[in-house]
C-alpha cells in the first residue's frame, strides 16, 4: 500500500496539471487509483475473512456464554430464593409441629393424670366400702358375742339366785358380783 501511494504522488508530480486544473487526470492516475482501490478491497476482504468473521463469532460465542452464565445465575438465585422460602416454611412448620407435639403430650399427660386420679378414687372407694363392710361384720360379731355373754350371765345369775337363799345382803352382794363379772367380761373383749 505504501508503494502505490508513493507512485501516486510521483505521478501527480511528474504530470503538470493543465492550466486551470488542480489535478490532472490522465490514464496513469486513473489506473493507479483503480489498483489502489482494488488492493484496498482485497485487503478488506482478506481481513474480513481472516479477522472479522472469527472475531464476530468469538464475540457472539462470548456474548452467548455471558448470557448463559447470567441466565444460570438468575436461575440459581431464583432456586436459592425458593429454597430459602421452603426452609423458612419448614422452620415455621417445625415450630408449629413442636407446639402441636407439646400440646398433644400435655393432653396425654392430663388424660393420664385424670385416669390415675379416677383409679385412685375408685380404689379408695373400694377400700372404704370394704372397711364399712368389715365394720358391719365386726359389729354383728360383737353383738352376737354380747348376746351370748348376756345369756351366759343370765344363766349364771339365775343359777346363783336359785341356789342361794336370797336376803338383802346376799342380794346386794350377788348384784355387785354380777356387775363385776360383767365389767371384766366387757373389758376383756
Amino acid at each position: 500500500m505504501n508503494t502505490s501511494f508513493i507512485t501516486l504522488l510521483s505521478t501527480a508530480q511528474n504530470t503538470a496539471p493543465e492550466p486551470g486544473k488542480i489535478v490532472g487526470f490522465d490514464i496513469g492516475l486513473i489506473w493507479d487509483l483503480s489498483l489502489q482501490w482494488l488492493a484496498l478491497f482485497v485487503i478488506i476482504f482478506i481481513l474480513y475473512k481472516l479477522l472479522f468473521k472469527p472475531v464476530t463469532e468469538f464475540l457472539e460465542k462470548r456474548k452467548n456464554a455471558i448470557k448463559q452464565t447470567i441466565d444460570d445465575a438468575n436461575h440459581q438465585k431464583a432456586s436459592a430464593v425458593e429454597m430459602r422460602a421452603n426452609y423458612e416454611a419448614k422452620i415455621s412448620n417445625i415450630e408449629e409441629e413442636a407446639n402441636k407435639i407439646l400440646k398433644e403430650a400435655r393432653a396425654k399427660a392430663l388424660a393420664r393424670e385424670e385416669e390415675i386420679i379416677k383409679a385412685a378414687k375408685e380404689e379408695a372407694e373400694l377400700i372404704k366400702q370394704k372397711a364399712f363392710s368389715d365394720i358391719k361384720l365386726e359389729q354383728a360379731r360383737i353383738k352376737d358375742e354380747m348376746k351370748k355373754e348376756m345369756i351366759e350371765l343370765s344363766t349364771i345369775m339365775a343359777g346363783k339366785f336359785v341356789s342361794a337363799s336370797i336376803d338383802d345382803t346376799k342380794h346386794t352382794e350377788l348384784i355387785d358380783n354380777i356387775i363385776k363379772e360383767m365389767g371384766d367380761v366387757q373389758w376383756l373383749n
